[in-house]
């Protein structure tokens, strides 16, 4: 059941297979050029990448730099203004004090003056308090005497 091949049959599959091993070698010398070429691009790519990363952390590096020097400028305004604040602060406290010291020299003054007036009012009320008991002793005396006159001393005349 095999057909018996031909010379030239072989022949042409022998030229055939021949063929296809050119093929073959000549995409296995272009698979190795684009194998090349693509290591060369990763090869490329990485150190670009490298310049990349590098170009990357020398801004960074420049932007920490930055970034602690105006920390380090905020921390000493934030630092003068707590200074000048902490003396106007004890400059309004101390201006408080002197103030509330005047107004207790001038309440204790006040208070002395108040004190010394009630001391004048009360000796005045006394001396008038003595005055209305003398004028009213005087009154009833006087009452009583004209009352005795009048009752005992006083009789009608015939």
């Amino acid at each position: 059941m095999t057909e018996p091949v031909t010379r030239s049959e072989l022949s042409q599959v022998l030229d055939a297979i021949q063929g296809m091993q050119g093929n073959l070698q000549s995409m296995q010398a272009a698979i190795q050029a684009i194998d090349k070429k693509l290591d060369i691009h990763i090869a490329t790519s990485n150190e670009k990448f490298q310049r990349l990363e590098d170009k990357i952390d020398t801004v960074e590096a420049k932007l920490e730099q930055r970034i602690n020097a105006v920390e380090a400028k905020l921390e000493q305004r934030i630092n003068a203004v707590e200074a000048k604040l902490e003396q106007q602060m004890n400059a309004v406290e101390a201006k408080l004090e002197q103030r509330i010291n005047s107004i207790e020299v001038q309440l204790g003054q006040r208070i002395d003056t108040v004190e010394s007036t009630l001391q004048d009012i009360s000796k005045r009320q006394a001396g008038t308090d003595a005055r209305l008991w003398g004028f009213l002793v005087t009154l009833l005396v006087a009452t009583v005497g004209l009352l005795t006159k009048v009752l005992f001393f006083d009789l009608p005349r015939p």
